[in-house]
């Protein structure tokens, strides 16, 4: 007996299996990590610190679908590239599906992860969105344990003219980017940390400020191919889909990590996972 399908049935079957097949391969896209490996060249840097490392993570969104070993991978991928400095830029655990402080219990392996990370010049982080939409208490909590510098507007001077600077997240902190900044040298060149890179609003006219590390945005995580396009990004129009290092200003620049992580759905097209490590060339 054949059955003959209609029209409308026909389009019902190529429109499931599409997203069946689209789904599969964003699911399988979201677990293959990559290593982004850059440089960036900056102005009045020290000679001594041409070729310093800095190791970037991002998005974590623990306690949804990113798993203890996407974590652990992840975590092993930056040992691996033995950076002389670490960020880590925030939402550790998820906020998407409710705001509760049970979801940071849920991705408290998160946590146990991070405590594996050393560096010379030390491991910092900030907060993001998510770890508000949780319990940003809870998580400061949970990160002040850890051999790590919680970087809550705040700032570090260290070795060769050379600052780190993290600000609490942009939208729910709120962000201060002076108040970070007020106590470093002067002459320092500042490398700022900030779960958004909407920060660079508020340093319109901060020259100091060489570097802003963020992530947030996933790079889009489901990209239309052919148009390398995302439907949306939960930030300012400038950074739509954007992911890498990106000229900010004459004297600013700013990397995108697309994050560890995934956001609402465990699916990534056209942009994997990434880990980032920047080295510093001096100019």
């Amino acid at each position: 007996m054949t059955i003959k399908l209609s029209r409308r049935a026909w389009i019902r079957t190529i429109i499931y299996s599409s997203l069946a097949i689209g789904g599969g391969v964003g699911y399988v896209c979201s677990k293959r990590l990559e290593v982004v490996r850059l440089d960036v060249p900056l102005r009045g840097v020290s000679k001594k610190l041409d070729g310093l490392t800095i190791g970037v993570m991002s998005d974590f969104h623990a306690g949804a679908f990113t798993t203890r070993g996407d974590i652990t991978r992840a975590v092993r991928a930056i040992e691996s590239e033995k950076p002389d400095l670490i960020a880590l830029l925030g939402d550790y655990v998820d906020g998407a599906y409710s705001h509760s402080s049970r979801n940071v219990k849920k991705g408290a392996f998160i946590f146990d992860a991070l405590k594996k990370l050393t560096a010379p010049l030390g491991v910092y982080a900030v907060m993001g969105n998510h770890d508000h939409w949780t319990d940003a208490g809870l998580v400061r909590k949970e990160l002040t344990k850890l051999p790590l510098s919680l970087l809550d507007n705040q700032g570090v001077d260290l070795d060769h003219g050379l600052a780190v600077a993290g600000v609490d997240d942009f939208w729910e902190g709120p962000a201060n980017t002076l108040k970070a900044t007020r106590n470093l040298n002067p002459e320092s060149v500042i490398v700022m940390l900030s779960h958004n890179p909407d920060v660079n609003l508020q340093m319109v006219e901060d020259d100091r400020v060489k570097l802003v590390i963020s992530g947030h945005t996933h790079g889009g995580q489901i990209r239309i191919p052919v148009i390398n396009q995302a439907p949306w990004i939960p930030c300012s129009w400038k950074y739509r889909g954007s992911s890498g290092l990106m000229r900010e200003t004459e004297h600013r620049w700013t990397f995108i990590t697309k994050g560890v992580g995934t956001f609402f759905v465990p699916v990534r097209l056209a942009c994997p996972p990434d880990v980032g490590i920047i080295r510093l060339r001096s100019i």
